[in-house]
């Protein structure tokens, strides 16, 4: 992470997706307060690592007022040693074994052959393409993650996509990223890195997380500001993503709200001045769950009125 070029680029006045003006938001933070936040959290971090975001600075973000995109300038990413510490190197829950966009994308791709995710973490997804017969390849900064992952079979290798994908030109069917795109301090230049490595007629699986959701109506969580998330995204910038490189968007989803709704509800009645106590009392934990399991029996699929955590899109390559 290059923290002198990235402080002294300019403020991103122009979205670098639809060109339409951007402005600043409200969310300013001083990095040194986010890791703090996080080892509040339960995570523990190298001293070194500490010391170079503290030295980071601040970082403000900049939203698009058409399509809703947002970047944080300066953009200041996790480093490896970064996610080695809130993964565990790999091997703790970070890395979810089974996720809502994957179970999609296991059936969405059950006519290809040969499949690459980048930012494959510890590669669970990989894993179960390849136990079906799949040719698989990763690609992940976190190089405990990809040891992990080599260790148990899958071939990983701790690269970036820039170095990546200038020898493996349209050579995959797909090609996967799955909650990465907002970590990227150049979400373009990844987005083309990306695009090279497919074959034409190929598509692209995409899941980033939704502004657009109820992720947008909640306060802002560690997970979502820098060195963790540098970027926001909506459905409305991703169609203008898509359109930019000519690609079409074969399907869409949108994860059903049932994971942050306890939590959404929970920071709604904080506001209205509900005592801390009663988050912490058993009964009130209860009635505060009835709402997700009644609409995972009667909406399965969710409520279009409020959208979870996740948009996901198939994009075709001509």
């Amino acid at each position: 992470m290059n923290l002198e070029l990235i402080i002294s680029s300019s403020p991103p006045l122009t979205c670098q997706i639809c060109h339409a003006p951007c402005a600043p938001a409200s969310e300013v933070y001083d990095l040194g307060e986010v890791m703090a936040w996080w080892q509040k959290n339960g995570h523990s971090f190298p001293a070194a690592v500490l010391e170079q975001y503290r030295q980071a600075g601040r970082t403000a973000l900049f939203t698009c007022a058409d399509c809703g995109f947002g970047l944080f300038h300066p953009p200041i990413t996790g480093s490896d040693a970064f996610y080695q510490a809130i993964s565990e190197e790999g091997r703790s829950g970070y890395y979810s074994r089974d996720t809502w966009e994957h179970r999609r994308a296991l059936e969405a791709l059950q006519d290809c052959r040969k499949i690459l995710e980048i930012g494959c973490g510890a590669a669970f997804f990989l894993e179960k393409m390849q136990a079906q017969g799949k040719e698989v390849r990763g690609v992940e900064l976190n190089s405990a993650a990809a040891r992990y992952a080599r260790s148990r079979g899958v071939p990983v290798e701790s690269v970036d996509i820039e170095e990546f994908a200038p020898l493996h030109r349209e050579e995959f069917d797909a090609v996967c990223f799955f909650q990465v795109l907002e970590h990227v301090a150049e979400p373009l230049a990844f987005f083309e890195n990306a695009l090279a490595c497919l074959r034409p007629g190929g598509r692209m699986f995409v899941s980033v997380p939704n502004m657009a959701g109820i992720l947008g109506k909640m306060a802002p969580l560690v997970s979502n500001v820098p060195p963790h998330h540098v970027s926001r995204w909506t459905p409305k910038a991703l169609a203008h993503l898509a359109w930019r490189y000519r690609l079409t968007a074969a399907a869409w989803g949108f994860e059903p709200a049932y994971n942050l709704l306890p939590a959404y509800i929970q920071e709604r009645l904080k506001a209205k001045g509900m005592p801390a106590w009663v988050c912490r009392n058993r009964i009130w934990r209860f009635f505060q769950s009835l709402p997700l399991k009644l609409l995972r029996a009667f909406k399965p699929e969710g409520l279009q009125s409020l959208p979870g955590h996740t948009v996901y899109v198939i994009l075709t390559k001509e």
